[in-house]
This record gives structure tokens, sequence and C-alpha cells, in this order.
């Protein structure tokens, strides 16, 4: 999460699936709760044996502090 959001936001969800991502945003939203999908590279450093192309890049899924209790009850 980036550190403008560290405190404001706290992360509901993180997967490697952008339809997922897009699926959790979009029944967030349904109910009313905004949220903040952030894509970022999971891999850390560069491996001799390299990162599987499915598990390259990550999304983190994040809610305001005030519907994180609404939001995580919603999601499996």
């Amino acid at each position: 999460m980036s550190l403008v959001h560290a405190f404001t936001h706290r992360r509901v969800h993180s997967t490697f699936s952008a339809e997922e991502a897009r699926r959790v945003e979009q029944l967030l939203a349904e109910q009313g709760i905004p949220c903040r999908v952030e894509k970022h590279s999971s891999a850390q450093s560069v491996t001799a044996f390299g990162t599987l192309p499915e598990y390259e890049v990550a999304y983190d899924i994040a809610v305001p502090n005030e519907y994180f209790e609404q939001a995580s009850a919603l999601l499996p």
C-alpha cells in the first residue's frame, strides 16, 4: 500500500488475478464501499529460477479504515 494511504486505508484482499481484483472491486462498489486497487510487482528480487508469469503481478485491495469491518464481512 502506498505510504500516503498507510494510515487511512487497510488491505482487505490480495490476489494475483486481475479478474478476481475486478470482481472484488465491483462487489465492494455494489455495497457502496470505496476501495483502492494497487497493482505491483510481487517479485522481490530476481532469482536463478525466475518467477512464474501468473505470480509476477499482485493486486492489493484496500478500503478506508471506517469500511474495513463491513468489507471484511463481504469477502471470503
